[in-house]
């Protein structure tokens, strides 16, 4: 059975990203955690699978355009807490468009995400049609902070790109780190990506980002690394 895997936050939101070195995210983790009455919140760790067509168009636009977007992804959780022992996957289409993002994600059963990938979804159907591949995948290390239904701020560290076939990507069996094995590049950077529903945010939080903070994208980032890919011979930024 797929069901939505859906919340405020994620269906409709504002956001925007920081790239941090590790002493800067320790400070900002630091204050996040006393908004939290000083709690630190446990790791997960993501998995997480990027699906393209031929010819890349995609990454393509993730590149040339971040602020219009469209990104087809799967992500794996663990500890995934809502599993009830069930390997399962978030299938997830997510739209970046002029300040705004949108996604639409469903939770698979992980043996029936090869079909649900070749045969598109009908709750998906901007994936429908059977063209997409797994280009790259990438790992990471979240903590997630959430001190307010209007905004939550995610701290991601040590993001791994891996190369990825068809046969890891769509196995019935969970997709780990193990299975992946070691990255083609790790970035040492902290990401931290603060996503809200247009309320005001606090003011330290909001001076994260005075004048707009560069863009950051995994999918980018990961392409260019895995695959060497840059878009009519525009890098991606290395900030």
């Amino acid at each position: 059975m797929i069901s939505f895997a859906e919340g405020e936050v994620t269906r409709l939101r504002r956001e925007f990203k920081v790239v941090l070195d590790g002493s800067e995210a320790g400070a900002v983790c630091a204050r996040l955690s006393q908004e939290l009455g000083g709690c630190l919140p446990p790791p997960t760790r993501i998995v997480s699978v990027y699906f393209d067509k031929q010819g890349y168009p995609l990454a393509e636009r993730a590149v040339l355009t971040p602020d219009n977007c469209l990104k087809v992804r799967t992500k794996e959780y663990s500890p995934d807490v809502g599993a009830g022992g069930r390997e399962r996957v978030v299938l997830e289409v997510k739209r970046e468009r002029g300040g705004l993002t949108q996604k639409r994600r469903v939770w698979v059963p992980r043996a029936e995400l090869g079909r649900a990938i070749r045969g598109g979804v009908s709750l998906l159907p901007l994936i429908a049609g059977g063209s997409l591949s797994p280009v790259l995948a990438v790992t990471y290390r979240r903590h997630v902070y959430q001190a307010s239904q209007a905004w939550r701020v995610t701290v991601d560290r040590n993001i791994g790109f891996h190369a990825v076939s068809p046969e890891l990507a769509l196995s019935p069996t969970a997709l780990t780190v193990e299975r992946l094995g070691l990255p083609v590049w790790e970035d040492s950077r902290v990401v931290v990506e603060v996503k809200h529903l247009g309320a005001e945010l606090p003011e330290w939080l909001a001076a994260l980002n005075p004048g707009g903070a560069p863009a950051y994208s995994k999918f980018a980032e990961g392409m260019a690394r895995v695959h060497a890919f840059a878009a009519a011979g525009v890098g991606v930024a290395r900030g």
